[in-house]
């Protein structure tokens, strides 16, 4: 059991736009000959929860051009999507590395329960630059590990709608 608190883990936050091939790249590089686990972190945006409960909010289709009314059903919906596709690649990249990965869903109004997930001080948890710009980051700062932001060479993938 104490080898198991003490062995140390490589937390990989995501959100549905995350570059995953450049978190990629910086996970293996951290895990490359250390005994360590790997745990994924999907950072859920409230933002859409938020922008769901205005009255005045339409969803308007990229092929049509159609809107309707976007309503914290669909917000809940395009959540379980997000989560259930970057849970598939990252399990994808990780059974062609070899690796084990646990998955964890944190929402960003929540953001202080990452600190349960960072075991020792020598952890690491890899998240994207954009971060940095996200309600999340002033939790991430307090924590006691190793923090690797990771720019990603698409720059629209890391805009975000302030």
């Amino acid at each position: 059991m104490n080898s198991t608190n003490n062995k140390r883990r490589v937390l990989l936050a995501v959100t549905e736009t995350s570059p995953l091939s450049e978190l990629w790249r910086a996970v293996t590089e951290h895990l490359a000959g250390a005994h360590a686990e790997l745990t994924t972190v999907f950072v859920s945006d409230d933002r859409w929860r938020r922008a769901a409960s205005l009255p005045f909010t339409r969803e308007i289709s990229r092929v049509s051009g159609s809107s309707e009314k976007f309503t914290p059903q669909r917000a809940d919906q395009i959540d379980k999507d997000a989560v259930a596709s970057a849970q598939r690649q990252i399990q994808q990249l990780a059974a062609k590395a070899e690796l084990q990965v646990a998955f964890e869903f944190l929402s960003e109004h929540d953001a202080a329960q990452i600190h349960e997930l960072v075991k020792v001080e020598q952890d690491v948890l890899i998240a994207p630059s954009f971060f940095k710009r996200r309600p999340i980051y002033a939790e991430l700062t307090r924590l006691r590990c190793r923090i690797l932001l990771v720019d990603s060479e698409d720059a629209d993938a890391d805009r975000t709608a302030e």
